[in-house]
Protein backbone atom coordinates (compact mmCIF):
# COMPACT_ATOMS: atom_id res chain seq x y z
CA UNK A 1 0.00 0.00 0.00
CA UNK A 2 3.00 2.02 1.07
CA UNK A 3 4.59 2.19 -2.79
CA UNK A 4 0.92 2.49 -4.33
CA UNK A 5 0.93 5.92 -2.20
CA UNK A 6 3.74 7.03 -3.26
CA UNK A 7 3.35 6.22 -7.16
CA UNK A 8 0.02 8.16 -6.52
CA UNK A 9 1.59 11.35 -4.74
CA UNK A 10 4.31 11.11 -7.77
CA UNK A 11 2.17 11.63 -10.33
CA UNK A 12 0.05 14.10 -8.38
CA UNK A 13 2.53 16.37 -7.68
CA UNK A 14 4.30 16.01 -11.17
CA UNK A 15 1.08 16.81 -13.09
CA UNK A 16 -0.11 19.66 -10.95
CA UNK A 17 3.17 21.78 -11.59
CA UNK A 18 2.85 21.02 -14.99
CA UNK A 19 2.28 24.05 -17.22
CA UNK A 20 -0.72 22.21 -19.24
CA UNK A 21 -1.95 21.89 -15.89
CA UNK A 22 -1.61 25.93 -14.97
CA UNK A 23 -2.74 26.82 -18.57
CA UNK A 24 -6.16 24.54 -18.39
CA UNK A 25 -7.13 25.20 -14.95
CA UNK A 26 -6.97 29.30 -16.48
CA UNK A 27 -8.61 28.30 -19.55
CA UNK A 28 -11.14 25.93 -18.52
CA UNK A 29 -13.03 28.03 -15.99
CA UNK A 30 -13.22 31.13 -18.61
CA UNK A 31 -14.90 28.79 -21.29
CA UNK A 32 -17.18 27.55 -18.49
CA UNK A 33 -18.08 30.86 -17.97
CA UNK A 34 -18.36 31.82 -21.39
CA UNK A 35 -21.03 28.72 -22.13
CA UNK A 36 -22.75 29.51 -18.68
CA UNK A 37 -23.67 32.61 -19.05
CA UNK A 38 -23.02 34.41 -22.82
CA UNK A 39 -26.07 32.18 -24.30
CA UNK A 40 -28.09 33.13 -21.23
CA UNK A 41 -27.39 36.56 -22.09
CA UNK A 42 -28.03 36.22 -25.86
CA UNK A 43 -30.91 34.48 -25.38
CA UNK A 44 -33.03 36.95 -23.78
CA UNK A 45 -35.51 38.80 -25.21
CA UNK A 46 -34.61 41.78 -23.94
CA UNK A 47 -31.53 41.15 -26.41
CA UNK A 48 -33.21 41.96 -29.28
CA UNK A 49 -31.83 44.56 -31.94
CA UNK A 50 -35.26 45.17 -34.05
CA UNK A 51 -35.29 45.00 -37.62
CA UNK A 52 -35.86 47.82 -40.19
CA UNK A 53 -39.32 46.95 -42.18
CA UNK A 54 -41.34 47.28 -45.12
CA UNK A 55 -44.77 46.15 -45.33
CA UNK A 56 -46.62 45.39 -49.02
CA UNK A 57 -49.85 46.45 -48.60
CA UNK A 58 -51.91 48.15 -51.37
CA UNK A 59 -54.84 48.66 -48.81
CA UNK A 60 -52.39 50.50 -46.66
CA UNK A 61 -54.47 49.96 -43.90
CA UNK A 62 -52.90 47.18 -42.11
CA UNK A 63 -49.35 48.61 -42.77
CA UNK A 64 -50.42 51.52 -40.96
CA UNK A 65 -52.53 49.79 -38.18
CA UNK A 66 -48.90 46.83 -37.75
CA UNK A 67 -46.78 50.30 -37.80
CA UNK A 68 -48.62 51.96 -34.74
CA UNK A 69 -48.64 49.27 -32.88
CA UNK A 70 -45.43 47.97 -33.08
CA UNK A 71 -44.49 51.79 -32.55
CA UNK A 72 -46.78 51.74 -28.98
CA UNK A 73 -45.07 48.25 -27.80
CA UNK A 74 -41.46 47.76 -29.10
CA UNK A 75 -39.19 50.84 -28.18
CA UNK A 76 -35.39 50.73 -27.46
CA UNK A 77 -34.17 52.34 -24.57
CA UNK A 78 -33.50 55.57 -25.70
CA UNK A 79 -37.14 55.32 -26.90
CA UNK A 80 -36.61 55.23 -30.19
CA UNK A 81 -39.02 52.77 -32.57
CA UNK A 82 -37.57 49.61 -32.98
CA UNK A 83 -39.25 48.46 -35.40
CA UNK A 84 -38.69 51.55 -37.99
CA UNK A 85 -40.30 51.16 -41.31
CA UNK A 86 -39.21 52.46 -44.97
CA UNK A 87 -42.13 53.94 -46.98
CA UNK A 88 -43.01 52.13 -50.61
CA UNK A 89 -44.06 54.25 -52.66
CA UNK A 90 -45.96 52.32 -55.56
CA UNK A 91 -49.66 51.52 -55.55
CA UNK A 92 -50.23 48.49 -56.39
CA UNK A 93 -49.38 44.70 -54.76
CA UNK A 94 -47.17 44.03 -57.84
CA UNK A 95 -44.93 47.13 -57.98
CA UNK A 96 -44.99 47.08 -54.06
CA UNK A 97 -43.64 43.79 -53.66
CA UNK A 98 -40.95 44.73 -56.53
CA UNK A 99 -39.74 47.88 -54.31
CA UNK A 100 -39.36 46.23 -51.38
CA UNK A 101 -37.71 43.32 -52.92
CA UNK A 102 -35.13 45.64 -54.24
CA UNK A 103 -34.73 47.45 -51.03
CA UNK A 104 -34.01 43.77 -49.49
CA UNK A 105 -31.56 42.97 -51.98
CA UNK A 106 -29.61 46.34 -51.83
CA UNK A 107 -29.63 45.94 -47.90
CA UNK A 108 -31.93 48.97 -47.16
CA UNK A 109 -34.18 47.06 -45.13
CA UNK A 110 -33.59 43.52 -43.47
CA UNK A 111 -37.31 42.07 -43.88
CA UNK A 112 -40.64 43.26 -45.16
CA UNK A 113 -43.76 41.90 -44.90
CA UNK A 114 -46.34 40.65 -47.47
CA UNK A 115 -50.10 41.17 -46.39
CA UNK A 116 -52.29 39.08 -48.45
CA UNK A 117 -55.22 40.32 -50.19
CA UNK A 118 -57.78 37.77 -47.90
CA UNK A 119 -56.27 39.03 -44.61
CA UNK A 120 -58.70 40.58 -42.70
CA UNK A 121 -60.53 36.90 -43.10
CA UNK A 122 -57.77 34.60 -43.35
CA UNK A 123 -55.05 36.37 -41.20
CA UNK A 124 -52.21 35.26 -44.35
CA UNK A 125 -49.21 36.94 -44.44
CA UNK A 126 -45.62 36.79 -45.53
CA UNK A 127 -42.69 37.36 -43.70
CA UNK A 128 -39.68 37.76 -46.10
CA UNK A 129 -36.33 38.38 -45.33
CA UNK A 130 -32.14 38.25 -45.74
CA UNK A 131 -31.80 36.37 -42.94
CA UNK A 132 -33.86 33.65 -41.44
CA UNK A 133 -32.81 34.31 -37.58
CA UNK A 134 -33.40 36.87 -35.92
CA UNK A 135 -36.49 34.74 -33.65
CA UNK A 136 -36.99 37.05 -31.01
CA UNK A 137 -37.70 39.53 -33.60
CA UNK A 138 -39.81 37.78 -35.26
CA UNK A 139 -41.89 36.50 -32.91
CA UNK A 140 -42.51 40.18 -31.63
CA UNK A 141 -43.44 41.57 -35.02
CA UNK A 142 -45.81 38.20 -35.42
CA UNK A 143 -47.17 38.70 -32.14
CA UNK A 144 -48.17 42.30 -33.54
CA UNK A 145 -49.77 41.68 -36.48
CA UNK A 146 -51.44 39.03 -34.96
CA UNK A 147 -53.15 41.78 -32.41
CA UNK A 148 -54.13 43.58 -35.05
CA UNK A 149 -56.09 41.27 -36.80
CA UNK A 150 -58.06 40.07 -33.33
CA UNK A 151 -58.47 43.31 -33.00
CA UNK A 152 -59.86 43.99 -36.09
CA UNK A 153 -62.09 41.07 -35.96
CA UNK A 154 -63.68 42.39 -32.44
CA UNK A 155 -64.48 45.79 -34.13
CA UNK A 156 -66.22 44.18 -37.33
CA UNK A 157 -68.54 42.26 -34.57
CA UNK A 158 -68.63 45.40 -32.54
CA UNK A 159 -67.33 43.74 -29.30
CA UNK A 160 -65.99 45.98 -26.47
CA UNK A 161 -62.20 46.87 -27.02
CA UNK A 162 -61.47 46.45 -23.08
CA UNK A 163 -62.66 42.91 -23.24
CA UNK A 164 -59.83 42.26 -26.02
CA UNK A 165 -57.09 44.25 -24.20
CA UNK A 166 -57.57 42.27 -20.93
CA UNK A 167 -57.52 38.94 -22.99
CA UNK A 168 -54.30 40.31 -24.98
CA UNK A 169 -52.84 41.21 -21.23
CA UNK A 170 -49.70 38.44 -20.77
CA UNK A 171 -50.01 36.22 -17.28
CA UNK A 172 -47.45 36.11 -15.04
CA UNK A 173 -46.04 32.65 -15.19
CA UNK A 174 -43.46 31.48 -12.40
CA UNK A 175 -41.34 28.39 -13.00
CA UNK A 176 -41.03 26.46 -9.72
CA UNK A 177 -39.28 23.08 -8.70
CA UNK A 178 -40.26 20.85 -5.59
CA UNK A 179 -36.60 19.84 -4.09
CA UNK A 180 -36.72 18.49 -0.23
CA UNK A 181 -40.32 18.93 0.00
CA UNK A 182 -39.62 22.52 -0.60
CA UNK A 183 -40.91 24.86 -3.60
CA UNK A 184 -37.94 26.54 -5.04
CA UNK A 185 -38.21 29.10 -7.77
CA UNK A 186 -36.31 28.49 -11.23
CA UNK A 187 -35.34 30.10 -14.27
CA UNK A 188 -35.72 27.96 -17.52
CA UNK A 189 -32.65 28.65 -19.75
CA UNK A 190 -30.53 27.91 -16.17
CA UNK A 191 -32.54 24.74 -15.67
CA UNK A 192 -31.33 23.92 -19.24
CA UNK A 193 -28.11 24.97 -19.59
CA UNK A 194 -26.95 24.43 -15.85
CA UNK A 195 -26.66 20.34 -15.95
CA UNK A 196 -24.99 20.70 -19.78
CA UNK A 197 -22.29 22.52 -18.19
CA UNK A 198 -21.65 19.75 -15.25
CA UNK A 199 -21.61 16.98 -17.67
CA UNK A 200 -19.11 18.64 -19.92
CA UNK A 201 -16.94 19.89 -16.15
CA UNK A 202 -17.00 16.04 -16.12
CA UNK A 203 -15.86 15.18 -19.69
CA UNK A 204 -13.03 17.43 -19.81
CA UNK A 205 -11.86 16.24 -16.79
CA UNK A 206 -12.00 12.68 -18.20
CA UNK A 207 -10.64 13.16 -21.50
CA UNK A 208 -7.57 15.35 -20.42
CA UNK A 209 -6.14 13.47 -17.84
CA UNK A 210 -7.09 10.17 -19.02
CA UNK A 211 -5.54 10.90 -22.22
CA UNK A 212 -2.40 12.05 -20.18
CA UNK A 213 -2.37 9.01 -18.25
CA UNK A 214 -2.25 6.71 -21.70
CA UNK A 215 0.67 9.45 -22.77
CA UNK A 216 2.33 8.35 -19.74
CA UNK A 217 1.96 4.38 -19.84
CA UNK A 218 2.94 4.73 -23.70
CA UNK A 219 6.55 6.90 -23.08
CA UNK A 220 7.24 4.53 -19.98
CA UNK A 221 6.40 1.74 -21.96
CA UNK A 222 8.72 3.15 -25.53
CA UNK A 223 11.48 4.64 -23.19
CA UNK A 224 12.05 1.62 -21.16
CA UNK A 225 11.53 2.97 -17.97
CA UNK A 226 8.95 1.06 -16.93
CA UNK A 227 11.46 -2.42 -17.13
CA UNK A 228 13.00 -0.39 -14.17
CA UNK A 229 9.93 0.44 -12.33
CA UNK A 230 9.00 -3.09 -12.47
CA UNK A 231 11.79 -4.23 -10.89
CA UNK A 232 10.55 -2.71 -7.59
CA UNK A 233 7.28 -2.68 -7.91
CA UNK A 234 4.26 -4.90 -9.05
CA UNK A 235 2.72 -3.89 -11.98
CA UNK A 236 -0.93 -3.46 -9.78
CA UNK A 237 0.73 -1.36 -8.01
CA UNK A 238 2.20 0.93 -10.18
CA UNK A 239 -0.93 0.66 -12.35
CA UNK A 240 -2.96 1.15 -9.63
CA UNK A 241 -0.75 4.27 -8.04
CA UNK A 242 -0.66 5.67 -11.66
CA UNK A 243 -4.86 6.49 -11.62
CA UNK A 244 -5.29 6.89 -8.25
CA UNK A 245 -2.36 9.94 -8.98
CA UNK A 246 -4.08 11.11 -12.12
CA UNK A 247 -7.55 10.65 -10.60
CA UNK A 248 -6.76 13.06 -8.13
CA UNK A 249 -5.56 15.48 -10.96
CA UNK A 250 -8.57 15.20 -12.91
CA UNK A 251 -10.90 15.87 -9.41
CA UNK A 252 -8.43 19.10 -8.57
CA UNK A 253 -9.21 20.13 -11.70
CA UNK A 254 -13.14 19.64 -11.53
CA UNK A 255 -12.74 21.33 -8.08
CA UNK A 256 -11.09 24.31 -9.71
CA UNK A 257 -13.57 24.48 -12.94
CA UNK A 258 -16.77 24.04 -10.31
CA UNK A 259 -15.16 27.03 -7.68
CA UNK A 260 -15.16 29.40 -10.77
CA UNK A 261 -17.97 28.69 -12.00
CA UNK A 262 -19.98 29.25 -9.12
CA UNK A 263 -18.23 32.26 -8.39
CA UNK A 264 -19.30 33.79 -11.30
CA UNK A 265 -22.69 32.79 -11.21
CA UNK A 266 -22.69 34.17 -7.81
CA UNK A 267 -22.33 37.56 -9.59
CA UNK A 268 -25.35 36.85 -12.02
CA UNK A 269 -27.59 35.11 -9.30
CA UNK A 270 -27.16 31.96 -11.22
CA UNK A 271 -27.07 28.53 -9.61
CA UNK A 272 -24.41 25.87 -10.63
CA UNK A 273 -25.22 23.25 -8.25
CA UNK A 274 -27.06 23.20 -4.53
CA UNK A 275 -25.89 21.63 -1.64
CA UNK A 276 -27.95 18.20 -1.98
CA UNK A 277 -26.70 17.79 -5.57
CA UNK A 278 -22.81 18.12 -5.32
CA UNK A 279 -23.08 14.93 -2.78
CA UNK A 280 -24.55 12.56 -5.89
CA UNK A 281 -22.22 14.76 -8.76
CA UNK A 282 -19.37 13.70 -6.78
CA UNK A 283 -19.93 10.35 -6.63
CA UNK A 284 -20.72 9.48 -10.04
CA UNK A 285 -18.23 11.87 -11.00
CA UNK A 286 -15.40 10.10 -9.25
CA UNK A 287 -16.83 6.87 -10.48
CA UNK A 288 -17.05 8.02 -13.87
CA UNK A 289 -13.61 9.30 -14.06
CA UNK A 290 -11.65 6.25 -12.53
CA UNK A 291 -13.75 3.81 -14.97
CA UNK A 292 -12.65 5.82 -17.61
CA UNK A 293 -9.23 6.02 -16.20
CA UNK A 294 -8.57 2.53 -16.25
CA UNK A 295 -9.89 1.75 -19.44
CA UNK A 296 -7.13 4.81 -21.31
CA UNK A 297 -4.94 2.81 -18.98
CA UNK A 298 -5.44 -0.58 -20.54
CA UNK A 299 -5.29 1.19 -23.71
CA UNK A 300 -1.74 2.46 -22.87
CA UNK A 301 -0.11 -0.47 -21.63
CA UNK A 302 -1.31 -1.95 -25.33
CA UNK A 303 0.55 0.00 -27.46
CA UNK A 304 4.25 1.40 -28.14
CA UNK A 305 3.70 4.75 -29.79
CA UNK A 306 0.71 7.36 -29.30
CA UNK A 307 0.12 6.92 -32.70
CA UNK A 308 -0.94 3.21 -32.80
CA UNK A 309 -3.08 4.34 -29.87
CA UNK A 310 -5.32 7.08 -31.10
CA UNK A 311 -7.21 5.24 -33.29
CA UNK A 312 -8.66 3.58 -30.86
CA UNK A 313 -8.62 6.58 -28.70
CA UNK A 314 -10.79 8.26 -31.13
CA UNK A 315 -13.55 4.75 -31.03
CA UNK A 316 -13.20 5.28 -27.27
CA UNK A 317 -13.86 9.00 -27.06
CA UNK A 318 -17.28 8.56 -29.05
CA UNK A 319 -18.59 7.12 -25.95
CA UNK A 320 -18.36 9.43 -23.63
CA UNK A 321 -19.47 12.05 -26.50
CA UNK A 322 -22.79 10.02 -27.49
CA UNK A 323 -24.31 11.05 -23.90
CA UNK A 324 -23.16 14.74 -24.35
CA UNK A 325 -25.05 14.82 -28.09
CA UNK A 326 -28.06 13.68 -26.38
CA UNK A 327 -28.16 15.48 -23.15
CA UNK A 328 -30.63 17.81 -24.81
CA UNK A 329 -33.15 15.25 -24.77
CA UNK A 330 -32.30 13.70 -21.47
CA UNK A 331 -33.07 17.31 -20.31
CA UNK A 332 -36.11 17.23 -21.95
CA UNK A 333 -37.64 13.46 -21.06
CA UNK A 334 -35.24 12.02 -17.97
CA UNK A 335 -38.11 9.78 -17.11
CA UNK A 336 -38.16 8.51 -20.61
CA UNK A 337 -37.71 4.38 -20.19
CA UNK A 338 -34.86 4.15 -22.63
CA UNK A 339 -33.07 7.19 -20.79
CA UNK A 340 -33.43 5.05 -17.67
CA UNK A 341 -32.08 1.87 -18.63
CA UNK A 342 -29.34 3.44 -20.46
CA UNK A 343 -28.72 4.90 -16.99
CA UNK A 344 -27.47 1.49 -15.62
CA UNK A 345 -24.67 1.09 -18.59
CA UNK A 346 -21.72 2.20 -17.16
CA UNK A 347 -19.99 4.27 -20.19
CA UNK A 348 -23.12 6.19 -20.07
CA UNK A 349 -24.26 6.36 -16.31
CA UNK A 350 -22.31 8.99 -14.53
CA UNK A 351 -22.96 11.71 -17.44
CA UNK A 352 -26.91 10.78 -17.79
CA UNK A 353 -27.18 10.22 -14.00
CA UNK A 354 -25.61 13.54 -13.27
CA UNK A 355 -28.12 15.06 -16.18
CA UNK A 356 -31.19 13.44 -14.78
CA UNK A 357 -30.74 14.35 -11.03
CA UNK A 358 -30.23 18.09 -12.09
CA UNK A 359 -33.76 18.12 -13.52
CA UNK A 360 -35.88 15.49 -12.13
CA UNK A 361 -36.64 13.70 -8.91
CA UNK A 362 -34.75 10.67 -9.38
CA UNK A 363 -36.13 7.55 -7.68
CA UNK A 364 -33.67 6.58 -4.73
CA UNK A 365 -33.43 2.96 -6.03
CA UNK A 366 -32.32 4.24 -9.34
CA UNK A 367 -29.59 6.23 -8.07
CA UNK A 368 -28.34 3.81 -5.38
CA UNK A 369 -28.57 0.97 -7.80
CA UNK A 370 -27.06 2.81 -10.79
CA UNK A 371 -23.97 3.65 -8.49
CA UNK A 372 -23.69 0.70 -7.35
CA UNK A 373 -23.18 -1.10 -10.87
CA UNK A 374 -20.93 1.97 -11.97
CA UNK A 375 -19.19 0.99 -8.56
CA UNK A 376 -19.04 -2.75 -9.72
CA UNK A 377 -17.47 -2.41 -12.98
CA UNK A 378 -15.02 0.16 -11.97
CA UNK A 379 -13.32 -2.45 -9.68
CA UNK A 380 -13.51 -4.74 -12.28
CA UNK A 381 -12.09 -2.48 -14.99
CA UNK A 382 -9.16 -1.02 -12.47
CA UNK A 383 -8.65 -5.02 -11.60
CA UNK A 384 -8.23 -5.98 -15.51
CA UNK A 385 -6.27 -2.79 -16.52
CA UNK A 386 -3.75 -4.47 -13.45
CA UNK A 387 -3.79 -7.49 -15.91
CA UNK A 388 -3.86 -6.38 -18.80
CA UNK A 389 -0.69 -4.06 -18.20
CA UNK A 390 1.15 -6.98 -16.00
CA UNK A 391 0.68 -9.08 -18.87
CA UNK A 392 0.85 -6.49 -22.37
CA UNK A 393 3.71 -3.85 -20.96
CA UNK A 394 6.96 -6.25 -21.67
CA UNK A 395 5.88 -7.48 -25.07
CA UNK A 396 7.42 -5.58 -27.43
CA UNK A 397 7.03 -6.00 -31.17
CA UNK A 398 4.14 -8.00 -30.75
CA UNK A 399 0.59 -6.39 -31.84
CA UNK A 400 -2.14 -7.73 -28.85
CA UNK A 401 -5.43 -8.97 -30.81
CA UNK A 402 -8.78 -8.89 -28.38
CA UNK A 403 -8.55 -12.74 -27.92
CA UNK A 404 -5.70 -12.63 -26.35
CA UNK A 405 -6.84 -9.79 -24.49
CA UNK A 406 -10.08 -12.02 -23.27
CA UNK A 407 -7.88 -14.81 -22.15
CA UNK A 408 -5.13 -12.63 -20.20
CA UNK A 409 -8.19 -11.43 -18.22
CA UNK A 410 -9.76 -14.51 -17.81
CA UNK A 411 -6.73 -16.32 -16.49
CA UNK A 412 -6.09 -13.40 -14.09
Amino acid sequence: MRVVWLVMRWEYLTRIRSKFFLISSILMPLFIIGLTFIPVLLLQEESVQGLTLAVVDETGDWAQRIGDLLDERYRDSDGQPRYPRYSLFSADRHGQGMEAAALLDGGVIDAYLVIEPAFGATGAVSYIARVQGHIFEQEQIRRAVQRVWTRAIFERRQVNLALLESLERDITWTRFEVAGGQLTESEQLQAFFMPLIQVMILFFAIFFSSQILMRSIILERSSRVVELLLSSITPQDLMTGKILGLGLVGLTQIAVYFTVAILAGGQTGASLMTAQGAGTFLLFAILGYFFYAAIYATVGSLFETEQEAQQVVGLLSLIPILPLVLSSYVILYPDMLAVRIASFFPPFTPFLMIIRLAVSQVPWWEVAGSALVLALFTALMMRWAGIVFRTAILMYGKRVTLPEIVRWVRAG
